[in-house]
């Protein structure tokens, strides 16, 4: 095993579309790469806030990213969205659509409930862009990469649109 400062796609944040920048990474040709992640509170906030700076409608995967970050049973965010448990989770799965205003209403929760991603907005310089953002979601379902990357006051995240 030898370890290495590589891009890391994190997987294990239950997202497809998040990489980590230039992190330390253990390679093991038998049992694969294992990233070392220092903050890792803070790197689930900066995907949280990243994901709310999105310009583009939540997915499935996203809501209940989200909904785990904030550290709420489907059973309340559900209650909060004034839908039942059955229709959020078909919402996470995938099988139904969001809707814009479901949309918004989870990215505002997620800023209500956690002060925290309010404040990472603002020490990164977005949070006037993200509120104005709210207002202008698109409806397209275009596929956008969260990429983290480390500082020395913490992480930042950049949003690259998919090819």
């Amino acid at each position: 095993m030898k370890r290495v400062r590589k891009d890391y796609r994190f997987v294990e944040s239950g997202l497809e579309n998040v990489i980590l920048r230039d992190i330390e990474v253990d390679v093991c040709p038998k049992c694969g790469d294992s990233p070392r992640i220092y903050r890792i509170n803070e790197v689930f906030l900066t995907i949280a806030a990243g994901l709310i700076a999105k310009p583009f409608e939540l997915t499935g995967r996203e809501v209940r990213f989200l909904r785990k970050t904030l550290e709420v049973g489907i059973e309340d965010f559900a209650r909060k969205l004034g839908v039942d448990r059955s229709h959020l989770s078909r919402l996470e799965n995938g099988a139904l659509t969001i809707s814009r205003q479901t949309d918004r209403l989870v990215r505002t929760l997620a800023l209500l409930h956690r002060p925290e991603l309010m404040e990472k907005l603002t020490s990164l310089d977005v949070r006037e862009i993200v509120l104005k953002r709210l207002e202008e979601i698109k409806p397209e379902a275009a596929t956008f990469t969260v990429e983290l990357t480390q500082t020395p006051g913490g992480y930042s995240f950049e949003l690259e649109r998919a090819a």
